[in-house]
């Protein structure tokens, strides 16, 4: 038996219900999270929380996770957020299929969602795609991913 994925989660107070529901299929879903927070559904910044987790997942950062999970209300601000970090390419998905995509085209390692725009059913099924996707090392996802790197 394969040891399962870990992955790092975090949401904003907005995303938190549905960040503690995915946990709960951590089983099924066949990955260890490693939760960076919050623990309430106490107001906090989003920014914060996907600012903490981008840096745990940077490959300079060796924590052990490859791939991440954030959740706010709408998945937009954590993902605008995310997306700052030069290693970071986010994917807000709100459906399976993009969340494939972004994984298997765009080599995303990091999974935004919006707590008020899916359900938990349907994230679930985005989770799963997304971890189920393997990034295409084909030579036109790579040219458009190198310049996605660079620095203007």
């Amino acid at each position: 038996m394969t040891s399962p994925v870990n992955l790092l989660i975090a949401s904003d107070h907005a995303g938190f219900d549905l960040k503690e529901a995915l946990k709960k299929h951590a089983l099924e879903l066949g990955v260890a999270f490693t939760d960076l927070g919050p623990t309430s559904t106490s107001s906090v910044d989003y920014p914060d929380y996907a600012n903490l987790l981008c840096e745990r997942l940077s490959p300079s950062a060796s924590q052990g996770a490859a791939l991440g999970i954030l959740i706010c209300g709408s998945g937009v601000g954590v993902s605008i957020a995310a997306n700052r970090h030069p290693e970071i390419r986010a994917v807000l998905a709100e459906s399976e299929e993009v969340a494939k995509l972004g994984r298997e085209h765009n080599h995303a390692n990091v999974l935004c969602l919006g707590a008020r725009i899916v359900s938990e059913d349907l994230a679930l099924k985005i989770v799963k795609g997304f971890l189920q996707a393997k990034p295409d090392p084909g030579e036109r996802h790579m040219r458009r991913i190198q310049k996605l790197s660079v620095q203007n």
